[in-house]
């Protein structure tokens, strides 16, 4: 092979070999530039997540302070001004006698209970002394207490007992809010609460009434209520689920699986 030849070649094979190089190191760069960017894009991810959980974690503590302090409110002063008034009521009874003042006074005993419960259901710590099952079986007891509804609650014994009182305060706050939309939309006259187990370390919470349902297809894009907002905002903070079982005319299931994790911080 003539020496020209021979050179042409050996050019053109280091020529190729250093454009193959090229390509390897620029396939590289944008390997490493891809991974960069994706691992980028999940801490901005991750930072804007931590910051709504923060957020919202805030907005509760504030709510939850909030309670406490109208919570002691209604028991300090207003229970012990109406327990006064009532006291008064039954003195002047004994002086003009009770024909006038029975029914004042069985309405007045029963604001007293009412503002009783309201504060229970309002301080966070009661719940921790109760527990989360009882603090959920009082408040369907509640409902059927008013005789505008009838109400029926299962629960396995133990139920949710790896529940930190975090937890437990915000699954407390979530099925507030269901009970505080059936009441407000449902038009219904019966709601059930069950506590079902999933194996050991997960419990399904499920909030059933018989009330005029709604189209299933309102829960889509900003349709959703501000109460179905708040729950599924505040089961992210318990690393909750919720699924939501409704069609007009057919009543209403609200469910949350609750398992044994952490709160996210």
């Amino acid at each position: 092979m003539p020496k020209q030849q021979e050179d042409f070649l050996i050019t053109v094979v280091v020529a190729s070999v250093f454009f193959v190089l090229i390509g390897i190191f620029l396939m590289i760069l944008v390997f490493f530039f891809l991974r960069r960017q994706r691992k980028n894009k999940m801490e901005k991810e991750d930072m804007r997540n931590r910051f709504e959980q923060t957020l919202l974690n805030t907005q509760l503590e504030i709510q939850e302070h909030t309670f406490n302090y109208i919570s002691q409110e209604i028991h300090d002063n207003i229970g012990q001004i109406l327990s006064l008034v009532r006291i008064n009521l039954n003195v002047l009874s004994e002086k003009f006698g009770e024909d006038h003042f029975d029914t004042t006074d069985e309405l007045l005993g029963k604001a007293i209970k009412d503002l009783r419960n309201l504060s229970h259901n309002l301080n966070s710590n009661r719940l921790n002394e109760i527990g989360i099952v009882e603090g959920l079986r009082s408040l369907i007891l509640q409902l059927d207490k008013t005789e505008k509804y009838t109400t029926e609650f299962n629960a396995p014994e133990n139920a949710l007992s790896f529940m930190h009182n975090d937890h437990c305060l915000i699954l407390y706050r979530m099925v507030q809010e269901v009970i505080h939309n059936i009441l407000k939309h449902a038009n219904a006259s019966h709601i059930n609460l069950d506590i079902k187990a999933k194996g050991n370390n997960a419990y399904f919470v499920t909030i059933t009434d018989n009330g005029k349902g709604f189209d299933m297809n309102t829960l889509q894009g900003q349709n959703t209520g501000i109460g179905l907002q708040n729950i599924f905002s505040r089961a992210k903070l318990i690393n909750a689920t919720v699924r939501v079982n409704s069609k007009e005319g057919e009543g209403t299931s609200i469910i949350f699986e609750i398992t044994n994790q952490k709160i996210i911080k």
